[in-house]
C-alpha cells in the first residue's frame, strides 16, 4: 500500500510535487546516465567487455534483485555492439530445452535442420557460431532472468558451449540470482564459468549516484542529500537500484512514515531516557535497602569481649612422688610469711631443742624447679625423590612435501614470465586471455611470423590465466595508434590497451 501512494499519480503525480517543492527540471530518478560506476558495477563492466570478446568462459553476473543487472547488460551492449553480435534470449524462450531450440534455430537462418532434436539443435548452434568470428563479430548469448530457467536447460547451454570451440563460439552471459551460480557450479563443466557478482549498495554509493542526476535536474545537493534524508533513503532503498528510486520521491517529500518525526540532528529523544532511567533508580533503592538491614544489623550485636590472656604452666616432678599441681598461692621473693602453728604435741614427744617460733625471712629465691621441656617435634621425613619420566621418543621429521612441477610452456621462444614483464616500462596490448594455453597459441597460429606477440601466464581466482600482448610502446598514444593498424590475419578490432605495471 506504501509503494502503491508513493507511485501513483492522483493528486497531479510525484514529479510536479518535486517540481513545484524544490524547483526540479527534470526527473533525476528517471535518468539512465550518466551510468554508475561504483560498487564494483565499471569493473563487472569492463570483465564482461573483454571476456566476452576474446575469452573463453561462460560468464554469469549475479546480484539480489534490482541490482542493476539488467542496466549492467544494457550498458555492455551500448559499448560493444559495433564489434559484438548480442543474441537476446527471452524469458519466454528458457522454459524448455525445446522452446530453446526453436529459438536458437531462428537466430541461426536456417542453419540447423528442422529435423533435429532439441539436444542436437543447441549442440549445432554453438558450432554454427564460431563462423561468426570468421566475419569479425563474435556473437553473445545474453540470458537475462537465468533463475527462471530449468536447471537441466541451463546445464545444456553450457554444455553445448563447452563442447564446442571456445574462443570462438557464441558466449553466453547469464544474469540472475546466486541460485543460477549454485546450479552451474554443481556440473563437471564448472570450471568453465566466470562468476562476477554485484554487491548492494553502500550509503556513499547512493550519495555517488544520486549526486550527478540532482545536479543535472537542477536541485540542491546540500537539501535532498543531506546527510539525514540520505540515510533514510539508504535505510528503506537496502542497497538496491529499483527500491531507490520508489522511497526516494517519498523521503524527498516527506511521505514516508517517520520522516516528519525524526529529528534531523539525530539527537535521542526522553523517551528514548524512560528505562534507563527507570533502572538506575531501582538500583539506587535497592542499594538504600541493602544500606540500612546492614546499619541495624551492626546496631544488634553484643559488644566484644576481651579474650583472656594464655597462661603457659610447668610442671615439676619430685624424687619420690608423682607430679602435682602446686595449688598453694604465689609467694614473692625476699617476702616475710607467717607459717601456720603447728599441731599441739605430747610434752614427752616435743623435742627439747625445739626452738620458739618465730617468723622466717627467705634470704635468697628458691632454686628453680626442674621444667620438663617440651621435645622438639621430629623433623617430617623427607619425600622419596619421584622418578624421573621416561624420555618421550623423538617425532619422526615429517617427509618435505614434493615440489610441484613448474610450469613449461609449448612456445618457450614467445613465451616470458611474469616478473620479467612487470619490469618492463611502458604500454602493451592485450589480445586475449584464459585459462588454457591453447586460447594463446590459436592467435599465435594465425601470424606465427610475428615477432611483437609474446605471451605469460598469471593466476586469476587461483588458477592459471594465459596472456598474449603485442609490442611495447613508450606512451598510451603510441599504443592506440598501434592498436588501429593490427594485421587483419589477427581478427582482433579492439585489444585492451595496459601499462606494464597493471599485470
Amino acid at each position: 500500500m506504501a509503494q502503491d501512494t508513493l507511485n501513483s499519480l492522483d493528486g497531479g503525480g510525484l514529479f510536479p510535487r518535486l517540481q513545484q517543492r524544490y524547483g526540479l527540471s527534470e526527473n533525476p530518478l528517471e535518468m539512465d546516465t550518466p551510468f554508475f560506476p561504483g560498487a564494483m558495477r565499471q569493473h563487472a563492466l569492463e570483465s564482461l567487455r573483454h571476456l566476452s570478446g576474446f575469452g573463453d568462459m561462460a560468464l554469469v553476473v549475479t546480484g539480489a534483485p534490482g541490482a542493476g543487472k539488467t542496466r549492467l547488460l544494457a550498458e555492455l551492449v551500448k559499448n560493444e555492439s559495433s564489434r559484438l553480435d548480442f543474441q537476446y534470449v527471452p524469458a519466454t524462450a528458457l522454459t524448455s530445452a525445446s522452446v530453446l531450440a526453436r529459438e536458437l534455430k531462428r537466430m541461426s537462418r536456417s542453419a540447423i535442420p528442422e529435423d533435429f532434436e532439441p539436444r542436437e539443435a543447441v549442440y549445432r548452434y554453438f558450432s554454427w557460431s564460431e563462423s561468426r568470428v570468421e566475419r569479425g563479430q563474435r556473437q553473445v548469448l545474453l540470458v537475462d532472468d537465468a533463475d527462471r530457467c530449468p536447471p537441466d536447460v541451463l546445464n545444456l547451454i553450457l554444455s553445448a558451449f563447452v563442447a564446442a570451440d571456445r574462443t570462438a563460439a557464441a558466449v553466453p552471459v547469464f544474469a540472475g540470482s546466486e541460485a543460477v551460480e549454485q546450479v552451474l557450479s554443481s556440473e563437471p563443466d564448472a570450471g568453465y564459468v566466470h562468476h562476477l557478482a554485484l554487491p548492494p549498495l553502500a550509503a556513499e554509493d547512493v550519495f555517488a549516484y544520486l549526486e550527478p542526476r540532482v545536479i543535472k535536474a537542477g536541485g540542491s545537493v546540500d537539501e535532498l542529500l543531506s546527510s539525514y534524508r540520505l540515510k533514510q533513503i539508504h535505510a528503506l532503498s537496502q542497497g538496491s537500484f529499483g527500491r531507490l528510486k520508489r522511497v526516494t520521491p517519498g523521503v524527498w517529500l516527506d511521505m514516508v512514515a517517520g520522516a516528519q518525526g525524526v529529528s534531523r540532528f539525530n539527537f535521542p529523544s526522553i523517551q528514548s531516557f524512560r528505562w534507563p532511567a527507570l533502572a538506575l533508580l531501582l538500583l539506587g533503592i535497592s542499594w538504600w535497602l541493602v544500606s540500612l538491614q546492614y546499619d541495624q544489623t551492626v546496631e544488634k550485636l553484643p559488644e566484644a569481649t576481651a579474650a583472656p590472656e594464655r597462661v603457659r604452666k610447668s610442671i615439676t616432678i619430685g624424687p619420690d612422688s608423682a607430679p602435682m599441681e602446686d595449688k598453694s598461692p604465689v609467694i614473692a621473693y625476699n617476702q616475710e610469711v607467717s607459717l601456720p602453728p603447728e599441731r599441739e604435741l605430747p610434752e614427752e614427744d616435743v623435742p627439747k631443742t625445739r626452738e620458739l617460733e618465730q617468723p622466717v625471712a627467705l634470704d635468697s629465691a628458691p632454686e628453680p624447679a626442674n621444667i620438663i621441656e617440651e621435645p622438639e617435634p621430629e623433623p617430617e621425613p623427607e619425600p622419596e625423590p619421584e622418578p624421573e619420566p621416561e624420555p618421550e621418543p623423538e617425532p619422526e621429521p615429517e617427509p618435505e612435501p614434493e615440489p610441484e612441477p613448474t610450469f613449461t610452456p609449448v612456445m618457450a621462444e614467445r613465451f616470458v614470465a611474469l616478473d620479467r614483464l612487470k619490469k618492463n616500462q611502458g604500454w602493451t596490448l592485450q589480445l586475449v586471455a584464459g585459462r588454457l594455453e591453447q586460447t594463446v597459441l590459436n592467435v599465435l597460429g594465425r601470424l606465427p611470423g610475428d615477432q611483437n606477440m609474446r605471451y605469460t601466464v598469471g593466476e586469476r581466482d587461483g588458477k592459471p590465466w594465459f596472456m598474449l600482448v603485442y609490442g611495447n610502446y613508450a606512451t598510451r598514444k603510441d599504443a592506440e595508434s598501434a592498436a588501429a593498424t593490427l594485421p587483419d590475419a589477427l581478427k582482433v578490432d579492439r585489444p585492451w590497451i595496459r601499462s606494464f605495471e597493471s599485470f
